[in-house]
């Protein structure tokens, strides 16, 4: 029954490649014209507990910092490292992240928590920003609140505006793309994760400014640290949440999921501090799973989780209401019945930055062509064909212990003159960062 059942897939698979091959194809871009960047990062500067490092051509950089010891030993120095560029993205954010939730309320009061919307307009987005800390506090660890000391004690920002500005992600969800693909799909066999990250292709977003990979070595709780594995993100100086992360164990990604209609809660951990946890702590998708389901969790996204202990990826859907688990069989999304346009892919898990269900066969069209021979080309070029992650994007290798990334212009005058273009990071050139050289040292 097992080879009938596994027949009768592979010829429904066939079928839906003809249809997709036959259909117009909705997508916009072209493959990425760049060789990978595969030069070592240069030491540039260290403290007590870290290290930084630039990685890329000259008008390419991007920072690398290892953070040592405990949390507040990491956050101070980050702070001390990266002082400039936190005090650049700090200073312009405010402002921007301003006018960003004014007209998200504008355009979508409707969807947005009763409470959220009085007092963005009662008080501004500074009073929404102090209301989602003290809802969140309780279940948040307090290692994030000590990491957050470091930080404010070594950049000299005032540790009211990090908290601050660490709370924005609770307002403002992103459009995103992943793909997970594994076993038969993948060149090596092996699991790639893609995580491409839609902020906003705008110049005057100033977390473009000063793109950092952080890579963690983090104290064991006998020595007065807080544990777990070592891990990277990658994220922007001055944030400690993970939207973008991988460990030798886990690798997050995320999505927000427009089309959630449950409820919700202001309430609970912060989503960003919830992924990190997992890269920090768990060893598997089944631990990150139990981590997900017992937490107090607030909005709605779409999480991405691969595992290197079993070679494989889930989606989930993610809410205060409930949690969903999707493997590459599983009607997506809601269990509902598999749209044309998002076809089920052996071995293969993807979700597009459309609103779901998408009705964009560009991505499902890339990852059938090159099924069985998925690579981190591939995967480059389908964020590239899709014109998905503007921000940044990443990739894991995971049998490889390598990590691609990409990012959006962050190079030139803040504020940009008004005929400056911004080139996102899928059309710019990919660096690779062998993580094999900083983990397990």
């Amino acid at each position: 029954m097992k080879i009938l059942n596994k027949i009768i897939f592979l010829i429904i698979q066939c079928i839906i490649l003809i249809n997709i091959t036959n259909a117009q194809v909705d997508c916009d871009g072209s493959d990425n014209p760049y060789p990978i960047y595969n030069q070592p990062p240069v030491l540039v500067n260290q403290t007590a507990n870290g290290k930084l490092y630039k990685i890329g051509p000259p008008d390419n950089l991007v920072n690398v910092i290892e953070l040592y010891g405990t949390p507040y030993e990491r956050g101070l120095a980050q702070g001390q490292l990266l002082k400039n560029e936190i005090n650049d993205i700090f200073g312009n954010f405010f402002g921007y992240i301003t006018v960003m939730v004014n007209e998200l309320v504008t355009k979508y009061a409707d969807y947005l928590p009763k409470f959220l919307v009085d007092a963005l307009e009662e008080g501004g987005v500074g009073l929404a920003l102090d209301i989602t800390a003290d809802l969140t506090k309780k279940y948040t660890p307090k290692a994030f609140f000590e990491e957050m000391q470091g930080i404010a004690d070594g950049s000299g920002i005032e540790y009211k505006t990090i908290l601050r500005l660490h709370m924005f992600p609770e307002l403002i969800k992103a459009a995103c793309s992943m793909v997970g693909a594994y076993n038969s799909a993948t060149l090596n066999k092996g699991l790639l994760q893609l995580r491409a990250l839609d902020f906003g292709f705008d110049p005057m977003n100033p977390l473009r400014l000063h793109p950092t990979v952080m890579i963690y070595h983090p104290e064991s709780v006998a020595n007065g640290g807080d544990g777990g594995h070592e891990f990277a993100t990658l994220s922007w100086a001055g944030f400690l949440g993970t939207l973008t992360g991988y460990s030798q164990h886990v690798g997050i990604c995320e999505k927000y999921w427009f089309g959630y209609n449950g409820t919700s809660s202001r309430e609970g951990i912060p989503f960003h501090f919830l992924l990190r946890e997992i890269i920090q702590f768990d060893e598997s998708i089944d631990e990150a799973l139990n981590r997900i389901i017992n937490a107090e969790r607030t909005c709605s996204i779409f999480v991405g989780l691969g595992s290197n202990q079993t070679n494989t990826f889930k989606a989930v859907e993610y809410s205060n209401e409930y949690v969903r688990v999707f493997d590459d069989q599983t009607p997506f999304p809601s269990f509902a019945p598999t749209p044309s346009a998002h076809p089920a892919i052996q071995d293969v898990i993807y979700i597009d930055k459309f609103v779901q269900p998408s009705n964009h066969q560009c991505l499902a069209s890339v990852l059938q062509k090159s099924l069985g021979s998925i690579d981190v080309t591939s995967l480059i070029n389908a964020a590239a064909q899709l014109e998905t992650g503007d921000i940044h994007i990443g990739i894991y290798d995971y049998q490889e212990n390598q990590m691609y990334v990409s990012v959006g212009s962050q190079s030139g005058p803040y504020p940009p003159p008004s005929n400056y273009t911004m080139i996102p990071a899928y059309a710019r050139q990919f660096l690779q960062i062998d993580l094999n050289s900083f983990f397990n040292q």
